[in-house]
């Protein structure tokens, strides 16, 4: 799904941003946070993980109905094949004149943010990427993005995590800015890690709109038109 404050090629020339949403949810619960994008002048393309939303799994409960190593493998098939598709997604974008060079976003959160961590370790080039409340470490799976340190530079990439997350530890996100702080020692400004604190994975409606705020911050510094202006 896109969306757009007026004509989507006007708005690419703005900028392209994909929402990538969490487990057992579907592109639908993004829309709030779609339209907030195309209010800034944004198009917003919005889609469903492999499993979820109008491609939900038949057996989706009994299939992570399950506990521990099978549960992490089965949910990071997700993830894999989820990260997989995005080349061909992003690519009918382009061939519609959809995304324009330089002015390609992308948001994860929880699951999405796991998606996105592969898709840049997997060499595929975005702009700027915003992850939330996600971790970087693929249990039990081949080529971990926390192991291919080499791959993230010099993309404009922001963590957010939570103090209080249960589900997704903040820790692993810290070691992942950690281990490529070095590595973005020519644009340090590119890479950052935000905790809130007192938030857990589900953020209150006072932390989302603080981590929305930062996460719209983050896509006007490097990828809008005003970017441009900025480094003229």
């Amino acid at each position: 799904m896109l969306v757009s404050a007026g004509p989507e090629r006007e708005a690419a020339e703005r900028g392209t941003v994909l929402l990538l949403h969490g487990f057992t949810a579907n592109k639908e619960v993004q829309y709030k946070e779609a339209h907030s994008l195309a209010e800034r002048g944004y198009l917003a393309a919005v889609t469903d993980a492999v499993g979820h939303g109008a491609r939900r799994y038949p057996d989706f409960e009994a299939r992570f109905d399950v506990s521990g190593d099978e549960l992490e493998r089965r949910f990071f098939a997700v993830v894999k094949q989820t990260a997989d598709e995005l080349p061909a997604v992003l690519g009918a974008l382009r061939a519609e004149g959809l995304v324009r060079e330089g002015r390609l976003g992308a948001c994860g959160i929880s699951m999405g943010g796991a998606i996105l961590f592969g898709a840049m370790s997997g060499l595929y080039a975005f702009d700027a990427v915003v992850t939330m409340v996600a971790t970087p470490v693929w249990q039990l799976m081949p080529d971990s993005p926390h192991e291919r340190l080499e791959r993230f530079f010099p993309t404009p990439l922001l963590m957010q995590t939570c103090s209080e997350d249960r589900t997704v530890s903040p820790h692993d996100a810290r070691a992942l800015f950690e281990a490529l702080t070095p590595r973005y020692a020519a644009a340090p400004e590119r890479l950052r890690c935000l905790e809130h604190p007192g938030e857990g994975h589900m953020f209150s409606p006072s932390g989302w709109e603080r981590a929305w705020g930062e996460t719209l911050a983050w896509f006007d510094r490097f990828l809008s038109r005003e970017r441009d202006a900025l480094v003229q």
